[in-house]
């Protein structure tokens, strides 16, 4: 005999990503004056080791030039915050940087401290270029692992986005993420950022550490 009335899934402490693609032109004009300004900031270009890239300073917030794109950076965390429903509290980008990984460079495991959002927007990408991978949070979620039939966000313990020019993601500052090796012939570019609510950026929040790429003026 069937006793069950009802039963149901719900999905409890969910890790949210969210995701702007902006209009393919607008993405090229945007796109075109990022990558001119980046590569002006990085020339000339220092030796680096195989496998590693380069990063500016994290202040490029603070620069004119990046004016516009800041301005999009504050618009989508507005974006986020309303729908946390905590849009009633100002915030800061408390830092932002560019990276440019040349073929087989790669950015290891990690996470960004001191910040209630992070985020990526990617200048260049190429196809098939690469893409993000979002690690599992939870420690004890990988006790048990039998093999499903087929992988689902119930069952991974991981997850990944395509790196696609003009897409920008956000994300929980605390959730750790890996870019794999640029598997193309041609540089990846992409700018990463933090945010932070202002009652807390003054001492905490800027990054505490320095590009591989001292920022001119």
């Amino acid at each position: 005999m069937n006793v069950v009335e009802k039963m149901e899934s719900r999905e409890i402490f969910p890790t949210p990503l969210w995701v702007v693609d902006l209009r393919a032109d607008a993405a090229r004009a945007l796109n075109d004056r990022l990558a001119a300004e980046i590569d002006r900031l990085i020339s000339p270009r220092p030796k680096i080791a195989p496998g590693s890239n380069w990063q500016t300073d994290p202040v490029l917030h603070t620069r004119v030039e990046f004016r516009d794109f800041i301005a999009l950076v504050e618009s989508a965390a507005r974006g986020v915050l309303r729908f946390v429903h905590l849009d009633h509290l100002p915030f800061a980008v408390t830092g932002c940087w560019a990276n440019i990984n040349p073929p087989g460079a790669y950015h290891p495991m990690h996470h960004h401290p001191n910040n209630y959002l992070s985020g990526v927007y990617y200048v260049r990408a190429g196809d098939g270029a690469s893409e993000i991978i979002f690690q599992d949070p939870r420690p004890q979620a990988s006790m048990i692992m039998p093999p499903p039939k087929q992988f689902s966000p119930l069952t991974a313990n991981a997850s990944s986005v395509e790196a696609r020019e003009g897409r920008l993601l956000m994300f929980p500052a605390w959730l750790k993420h890996t870019v794999p090796a640029n598997s193309t012939q041609q540089d990846r570019i992409s700018i990463s950022f933090n945010v932070m609510f202002t009652q807390f950026t003054e001492n905490y929040a800027q990054p505490l550490w320095k590009g591989s790429v001292p920022t001119k003026g």
